[in-house]
């Protein structure tokens, strides 16, 4: 059975081959021991943490787990750029008019900000390239699940970078031709130095005034707000769950920052807590869905055929025991997409 539960440190040599088959773009999975296990021990102690009053550097860890064995990860930032700003471009057109010529020209134009500082953020998204559909959506959705179950931990607004365009040698169009002009270094190399290092240099070394987007190379231009093959996947996901396209894309390879309000999520807006029954004969009504407990040290979520008669979830043993909950105990329930066929489409 897959389940989602909260990263442990006995899972640092899973989490370290997952970093490196992640490969280049994922900078919240860095491919260093260290800054992994710094990221592990940040989120168990997250976890432990009872009550937050305000969102801050909480950075929460799951992983997916199937049959024993880690299959993939997701992340939330409870505050990006809690501790430094997050930076990004923010998309914008500016109008060039001359009355005399007659001329009125709108003109694409990209500025260095760090407005999406503080916000809650989705991160370190993996899954194992053998695993079907359905553990990515519950990948993806546990967190949000997470979430519902401990609102007060997290912002109003939440945001996921994608990884935008790049060859499988690392060269990214738009890096080449805004970031190396003034770093003098290859994507790959700023890609690690972002992960393990502080992101001070962003500010030291990136121009500060607008970038002209007419005036970049027309595949730079191109790969502008565009996401890498590999992240159509999550992309799809979170657009499903209300995430938007906004004005901000990745200061380093371009790619789309999707936008949301947390509560309008549809996995916020469509679930329930109930209580459970374990019954391994389950009513005809049954249908999958995701489920979670309502723990959070030993948060669980896994999607399993569920039906609800008179206010009360009936499941099965072997979810009941994925959830380590027992009959009488209380489970959040969320209901496949308006859009979906199923659990899983």
């Amino acid at each position: 059975m897959l389940t989602v539960r909260p990263v442990r440190t006995a899972d640092l040599p899973a989490i370290e081959k997952m970093a490196v088959e992640s490969g280049i773009g994922v900078t919240s999975l860095p491919n260093s021991r260290e800054r992994l296990f710094e990221r592990i021990q940040q989120s168990v102690s997250s976890f432990e943490h009872e009550a937050v009053a305000d969102t801050s550097d909480e950075y929460y860890m799951f992983v997916l787990e199937q049959h024993g064995s880690v299959v993939g990860t997701a992340s939330i930032s409870a505050s990006a750029g809690f501790d430094e700003p997050f930076y990004s471009y923010r998309s914008e057109t500016f109008v060039h008019a001359s009355r005399t010529l007659k001329v009125n020209n709108r003109v694409h134009v990209l500025n260095m900000c760090h407005d999406l500082t503080g916000q809650t953020q989705l991160c370190g998204f993996f899954l194992d390239s053998a695993m079907p559909a359905v553990a990515g959506e519950l990948l993806s959705r546990a967190r949000l699940m997470y979430i519902a179950a401990e609102r007060e931990r997290f912002g109003r607004r939440i945001i996921a970078e994608m990884q935008g365009i790049h060859d499988e040698a690392g060269q990214s169009p738009f890096w080449d031709a805004i970031g190396r002009r003034f770093f003098n270094m290859d994507f790959v190399q700023v890609e690690q130095a972002f992960a393990t290092h502080s992101k001070t240099f962003i500010a030291e070394l990136m121009p500060n005034y607008p970038i002209y987007v007419p005036l970049l190379p027309d595949e730079a231009q191109h790969s502008i707000g565009q996401i890498h093959p590999a992240f159509e996947l999550p992309c799809q996901l979170l657009t499903r769950e209300g995430f938007e396209a906004d004005n901000y894309i990745d200061i380093f390879d371009g790619g789309a920052v999707l936008t949301a309000d947390v509560d309008r999520l549809e996995t916020l807006m469509r679930n329930d807590v109930l209580p459970v029954e374990v019954s391994a004969s389950l009513p005809l009504q049954a249908k999958e869905c995701l489920i979670s407990n309502e723990h959070s040290i030993d948060f669980a979520a896994t999607i399993a055929r569920v039906a609800e008669v008179g206010g009360v979830l009936f499941i099965n043993p072997d979810a009941a025991k994925a959830l380590g909950v027992q009959s009488g105990d209380r489970v959040r329930v969320a209901y496949p997409h308006e859009s979906s066929q199923g659990v899983a489409a």
